[in-house]
């Protein structure tokens, strides 16, 4: 209950810290300071920071193992992404390994968190 618990809250904190950085990001590209090709980069950054910081925050929550529940937390957070995706339109394996990238990001994210810990 606890590690549900644990990704519920580590997911919120990865959904705030990317909706922040997609406002930074939309004001930035609102003044014209990015130009069109350092946007589709940018597209694909921003989450792969939102999944390594939600993985920080729950290595940080996590007494071992840290890397096996950021895995547990990113694995969550991608499959409901995979089903939005497979609902809305058809999956292509460019995404796919996009998600891959993603369950790393936050697997890494974890081992970091985890080693950060204040013991």
């Amino acid at each position: 209950m606890k590690s549900i618990k644990n990704i519920l809250k580590s997911s919120l904190y990865m959904l705030i810290f990317f909706i922040i950085l997609t406002l930074i990001v939309t004001i930035l590209n609102y003044f014209n300071i990015f130009n069109y090709k350092a946007m589709n980069i940018i597209k694909i950054i921003v989450p792969i920071l939102s999944f390594c910081f939600g993985g920080f925050t729950i290595g940080k929550a996590s007494n071992k193992n840290g890397w096996l529940e950021g895995l547990k937390q990113s694995s969550f957070v991608s499959l409901i992404l995979a089903i939005i995706t497979l609902l809305v339109k058809a999956f292509k394996l460019e995404y796919f390994i996009y998600l891959i990238i993603l369950i790393v990001a936050g697997t890494f994210g974890s081992m970091l968190g985890i080693n950060k810990k204040n013991t």
